[in-house]
């Protein structure tokens, strides 16, 4: 035993339940084929020459909206939130919609574009990262130690110098343009690019001689885990690298992938969270994340129907204050810009396994 521990340490550790962070048809809809809308958004901005505003309008109706609403759905109305921590999931996000409000009226629109072009891909990222997270906990791997470990510390440089290279190489070639306005950026030098690109082809030759020598690639969590690794490169790839005809498109194609992978990690939470059945704490997410077919199309109706809330509030508000400057784009721009910077700030503090105990349990657990 101990001899086969030290010369196959992956199949010798102990084995999860499954690789799967729910299930193989669950992971392979939201984790994996969410990718696929980066393809369309290729189609709709470099083959058909769709308006970058409409392929935008159709992601905010489809994924957008609703991934917007289910981080609503996480934290206001769950009673524990608001104990746990009330100023963070009030104060905060009124403070953010107060700001992105004076910027837009001061004319300040490069300013906030870039931000949210460096926030939404530091955003995307981080899920991505933690998703594989989650996969590295269901594996064998996840026991081992020293040595034996390093193919599995070597995922996440891999995943963040590929995405960094993408990234820069974008704003090096071009468009920089968001929302039609050009953003700030750095003027990297191709030198440092080729580098940053070569450092990240040879850390993926050692992770893969690894693999090979170590014999995880007989496992079926390792194969799951280069997949997502795959996954997670083509869905910032193909936005930064291949839909160079509008910027807002390839925006929208990331941010539809995005929120389809957000979609399942929530929905994911809530079955953990409410398992026991339906709590006064969350009356409503305890009821519709019950087992059957009929309680998911109630929570897929429930968020359409708040993404839908909040697209009344700009056209209400647009009327409200017609004849003045606060236009229907002027809502359009404050409302989204405020509750999509405040998306990226809630979940920035609600999705620490590190530091929540109780969340880790609920989203590690074996399915």
């Amino acid at each position: 035993m101990i001899a086969d521990a030290v010369q196959n340490p992956v199949q010798a550790s102990a084995p999860a339940a499954q690789p799967f962070i729910v299930s193989p048809g669950f992971d392979a809809f939201f984790f994996f084929g969410s990718v696929g809308a980066v393809f369309l958004g290729y189609a709709a901005a470099n083959v058909f020459h769709v308006a970058g505003f409409y392929v935008l309008a159709a992601v905010a109706i489809v994924s957008n909206g609703p991934h917007l609403a289910s981080t609503w759905t996480r934290v206001y109305l769950d009673k524990r939130e608001w104990r746990r921590r009330p100023f963070q999931i009030t104060a905060i996000p009124l403070a953010i919609a107060a700001a992105t409000a004076w910027l837009t009226f001061h004319g300040e629109l490069r300013l906030l574009n870039s931000v949210l072009l460096y926030y939404a891909t530091y955003h995307f990222l981080q899920q991505n990262w933690g998703l594989l997270r989650i996969y590295q906990k269901r594996s064998p791997e996840a026991a081992l130690r020293g040595s034996a470990a390093l193919p599995l510390r070597l995922e996440r440089p891999l995943l963040y110098l590929s995405v960094a290279w993408c990234a820069l190489h974008r704003l090096k070639t071009g468009p920089r343009a968001l929302f039609g306005t050009e953003v700030y950026y750095p003027d990297v030098p191709w030198p440092a690019l080729h580098a940053l690109l070569a450092v990240s082809a040879c850390l993926l030759a050692v992770y893969l001689v690894l693999r090979a020598r170590d014999g995880s690639l007989r496992e079926r969590a390792t194969w799951v885990r280069m997949g997502f690794l795959a996954v997670a490169f083509t869905g910032f790839a193909v936005p930064f690298l291949l839909i160079t005809e509008d910027g807002t498109s390839a925006f929208a194609a990331a941010a539809a992938w995005h929120g389809l992978q957000y979609i399942g990690i929530v929905r994911f939470y809530h079955q953990n969270a409410w398992k026991a059945g339906q709590h006064r704490d969350s009356t409503i997410m305890s009821f519709v994340s019950q087992p059957g077919p009929w309680r998911g199309v109630l929570y897929a109706c429930m968020l359409w129907a708040l993404a839908g809330a909040g697209f009344l509030v700009i056209y209400a508000g647009a009327y409200a204050t017609r004849g003045t400057a606060f236009t229907l784009a002027t809502w359009e721009g404050v409302t989204w810009l405020s509750l999509t910077f405040s998306h990226y700030y809630l979940d920035g503090i609600i999705w620490k396994l590190s530091r929540d105990k109780t969340l880790a349990a609920r989203l590690l657990v074996a399915a």
